[in-house]
């Protein structure tokens, strides 16, 4: 794999996994259509060798609400029989899923992903930055609250959605918690353009892992969804690219590559280690809150 002018060094054989992200339309108000779909595109996946699925953002309900209690109603909790079923789907495809949902927890309001395989739950995240759009105007954001990178058969898969990937951060984090691959569900307007061509490129190589993003191309409310879902390697590249298609678009994606943080342009005299000579010491101002308020 060609990076920087180089090549990484590889120093373990592991596997390979067909990773998949659905792009598919989301019916507003129609949960049970949409979980069926979701079923589907589950069963579809495993037919065709894909091992990991990534849905969209809210991909159960839908994205634009105009009041809390509308969005309320397409909520569901993480032990809901929509839950289970998509379970049930995993355990039959052998499929491991990660599902865009609204999660209503304790009365409290949260736009969730949550990781499913064949053996049940194995994660739920909680979106942790919110923008002044759609249904965020009316979710409480995630507070780190559950782990956000899970072991599975197919790598450790970490996860955040949409406005997360503006903020460098939380996918380092999920890279410095050993993620190999980061699914990112997400709702993307077509205004998002510079981030599909650019910043996921960017996201994927600065932290050495895979990418996987999952958009909608349909409409909703009047606003049309980029699509645009793609899988991009630890080298930056974009390996699929669903453009504005519907369907399920995999790649596979070589673990050793995310895993190995050392690129090798000539062995022995110029050699990257991207993780082990960073300065943790010098970036405390990044967690700190900035005194102007910006």
């Amino acid at each position: 794999m060609e990076q920087e002018g180089g090549s990484t060094e590889v120093h373990e054989t592991d596997r390979t996994t067909r990773v998949a992200v659905a792009q598919l339309p989301s019916a507003k108000q129609d949960l049970d259509a949409n979980l069926e779909r979701a079923i589907d595109a589950i069963g579809r996946a495993g037919a065709a060798g894909h091992e990991l699925l990534v849905f969209p953002e809210c991909a159960l309900s839908g994205y634009l609400f105009d009041s809390r209690a509308e969005a309320e109603r397409q909520a569901v909790s993480i032990g809901d029989r929509r839950i289970t079923h998509l379970v049930d789907a995993c355990r039959r495809a052998s499929v491991i899923a990660v599902v865009g949902f609204l999660e209503l927890a304790d009365d409290v309001l949260y736009n969730a992903a949550v990781t499913l395989g064949p053996g049940g739950i194995l994660g739920n995240y909680r979106k942790q930055h919110l923008p002044y759009l759609g249904v965020d105007r009316f979710v409480a954001p995630g507070l780190g609250d559950s782990p956000r990178v899970v072991e599975t058969p197919v790598g450790n898969i970490g996860v955040m959605v949409c406005f997360d990937l503006r903020y460098p951060e939380s996918a380092r984090v999920l890279a410095l918690q050993g993620a190999d691959i980061i699914a990112m569900p997400t709702a993307w307007p077509r205004s998002a353009t510079f981030l599909a061509e650019h910043v996921t490129r960017v996201r994927a190589l600065e932290n050495l892992v895979y990418l996987a993003v999952a958009d909608r191309a349909d409409e909703e409310n009047g606003v049309t969804f980029l699509g645009h879902s793609q899988v991009v390697s630890p080298a930056g590249e974009v390996l699929v690219d669903a453009g504005d298609a519907e369907g399920i678009f995999g790649a596979d994606a070589d673990l050793a590559q995310a895993r190995n943080k050392k690129l090798v342009i000539i062995p022995g005299e110029y050699e990257l280690a991207v993780f082990a000579e960073r300065k943790p010491e010098l970036y405390r101002e990044i967690t700190r809150t900035s005194a102007t308020g910006l």
